[in-house]
């Protein structure tokens, strides 16, 4: 048996809203250009000189009034190896001559080396090691059923276990699993994901378009000097060649690469066997933002590319006003998802038992957040699509024998491109970026109403547990810190993260300071956690019933996040729905309902609830 690892855990601590919302805010605020008196900003530049001194003194009596959040070093247990998950196919009947894909993939939560393959499985069935994926078209000759069995190994652990699965062959095509019918506000607001409710979207926005528009849109962020060498023309082909070739890259896998001989051309390479398959207005976040989600349809594994969008300029170079952007940002972009989603203030039953006409209503939400442009009135007021998050079972992040076949991992990996310039600087191609970093600690927000980011002492020079050279993961501005690449001479930070890289920082690095479940991570960009751990997460939202999980005001957070079932990579539910998926939507919701409030008003979207809020006696 494994010797115990020891596991950070929490002692005393404080609160925070919001998945992917990045901290709390005070509500209502002001419309956008209009003028202020002194009011309950912070000091900063943007604040008025006459008014610096009387928010020093506001700044300071409150301090005096609030006891000190926790900063003793959190207590550590030992914590006992657990032993990869496998999950079942979501098939248990399939017809002659329909085909079925489904994964292997086991999942440790301890990150330890693990192998998984296929020791048993009908003729007529195909196993990608690499990818973790049996696809499978039964014949006459696999009646009455097909049987599957996986091996499951842990070479470090000398463990291994068997598990059979088997799938009943009828000679007919039979109905297969879909994802249930939720709730109007999330079928017609927070996920939008069926199939007649994306036709008019699909339409209008295939895969090439949206990178043009997205790269044409992101223009304005470089420093006008390199604006000025833009002078080739954008080309929706070169965009999608480009696109594919980095891709590949992440992954790994040559079946995405246009310059390849295993390119997929069928597969990947036209435009139109990506469709959209989801449209989630993040109401929730910080900075509200629109994701359109893409899929390679044809493909048997999971492969997606999730566009996020917002009606601002992430960063006009020499005129960056964040908190004026900001607020700009999240007005214009509630009242565009109030005006087509949430008609009479509320999530609608005519729309969700409608869904032609609600496709419309989607489509007509993103046309006119596409064609947004007043940088008249300011140059940050335009549509910007900040990037691509990417997401496949292609083999990112997998090791590999020599001989190239499969050693551990899972297949899936993450990574982010954005339509940069390309080294002549004429043009803009989408390129592999640096993954955003993730909370490696946090602390009270300047006016003490909340929880931010700020880098561990590994990160920070001039601490004890200072690393030389690590400090460059440290994107101070922010306060989070990105994975360590440590390749080459000099740390920098990585490209691709997999469930199986950077062990070492996540179990022990990333968690010294704040543990993996604290409810405070819940405030941070993706949870404050890496793409990885957040698609395998074994549990939920944070304790709504206790406020220091985003107040500090209100001491320490006592408990962690408490325990669901572990969350298998769903980043659009297909055959069914995870327990963490539909916490998430209802913390969402929670947030959302908060945004709604403090931007536009507090009677802007009555329609909507908070599901965890605790209850009143």
């Amino acid at each position: 048996m494994r010797k115990p690892r020891s596991r950070v855990l929490l002692g005393m601590t404080l609160v925070a809203t919001a998945l992917s919302c990045g901290g709390t805010e005070k509500a209502p605020a002001p419309m956008f250009g209009a003028t202020r008196p002194c009011d309950d900003r912070p000091p900063g530049p943007s604040l008025p000189s006459e008014c610096q001194e009387l928010a020093r003194q506001k700044l300071a009596a409150q301090a005096a009034a609030t006891p000190a959040p926790s900063a003793a070093p959190a207590r550590v247990e030992a914590a006992a190896d657990r032993l990869p998950e496998v999950f079942p196919p979501p098939y248990t009947r399939v017809g002659v001559g329909q085909t079925i894909s489904f994964a292997t993939t086991a999942i440790d939560q301890d990150l330890d080396i693990t192998r998984t393959m296929i020791t048993k499985l009908p003729p007529s069935a195909r196993f990608d090691a690499i990818t973790q994926t049996v696809t499978w078209t039964p014949t006459r000759a696999d009646l009455p059923r097909g049987e599957f069995v996986l091996e499951i190994s842990q070479p470090e652990r000398a463990h291994t276990q068997q598990v059979t699965w088997t799938i009943e062959v009828a000679d007919r095509p039979q109905v297969l699993p879909v994802a249930a019918p939720q709730s109007p506000v999330i079928e017609t607001l927070l996920m939008i994901r069926q199939p007649r409710r994306l036709e008019e979207v699909n339409r209008a926005w295939p895969l090439d378009r949206m990178l043009l528009v997205g790269a044409e849109g992101f223009a304005p962020q470089f420093a006008p000097d390199k604006r000025a060498q833009l002078t080739g023309k954008l080309d929706k082909a070169t965009l999608f060649n480009g696109f594919l070739t980095a891709f590949a890259q992440s992954q790994g896998n040559g079946r995405l690469d246009p310059a390849s001989p295993q390119f997929d051309k069928a597969m990947f390479g036209d435009p139109a066997a990506w469709k959209i398959v989801a449209v989630r207005p993040r109401i929730d976040k910080a900075w509200a933002e629109l994701r359109i989600v893409y899929q390679a349809i044809k493909a048997p594994e999971p492969v997606f590319a999730m566009f996020r969008i917002r009606p601002v300029v992430e960063y006009v170079p020499a005129l960056p006003r964040p908190a004026e952007e900001k607020l700009a940002n999240n007005k214009i972009f509630l009242g565009m998802v109030g005006k087509h989603l949430l008609p009479g203030r509320a999530p609608s039953a005519k729309l969700f038992a409608d869904q032609a006409a609600h496709g419309k209503a989607v489509a007509a939400f993103v046309d006119e957040l596409m064609a947004f442009n007043d940088d008249k009135t300011a140059p940050y007021l335009r549509t910007f699509a900040i990037g691509i998050a990417m997401e496949a079972r292609l083999g990112g992040g997998s090791a590999r024998n020599a001989d190239g076949s499969y050693a551990h991992g899972d297949g899936w990996g993450w990574s982010a491109m954005k339509p940069f310039q390309t080294p002549e600087g004429t043009t803009q191609q989408y390129t592999n970026v640096i993954i955003p970093g993730f909370w490696t600690a946090t602390a009270p927000t300047d006016d003490g109403t909340g929880w931010k980011p700020v880098c561990g002492p590994r990160w920070t020079a001039g601490t004890p547990a200072f690393a030389p050279g690590h400090d460059v993961l440290c994107r101070k501005p922010l306060g989070f810190v990105d994975l360590p690449d440590t390749s080459g001479d000099k740390v920098k930070g990585s490209r691709v993260d997999a469930n199986h890289l950077f062990v070492e920082h996540k179990n022990r690095f990333m968690v010294a300071d704040l543990a993996l479940d604290d409810g405070r991570r819940d405030v941070g960009e993706e949870n404050g956690m890496t793409c990885s751990q957040c698609h395998i997460r074994n549990f939920g939202m944070h304790d709504y019933a206790d406020p220091a999980n985003t107040d500090p005001r209100r001491g320490t957070p006592t408990g962690k996040n408490r325990p669901l079932a572990t969350l298998n990579f769903q980043i659009t539910p297909t055959t069914h729905w995870e327990a963490f998926t539909l916490e998430f939507l209802a913390h969402q919701e929670c947030r959302g309902k908060a945004m709604f409030e403090q931007y536009l008003g507090p009677a802007a979207a009555p329609g909507l609830t908070c599901p965890l809020a605790p209850r009143a006696n």
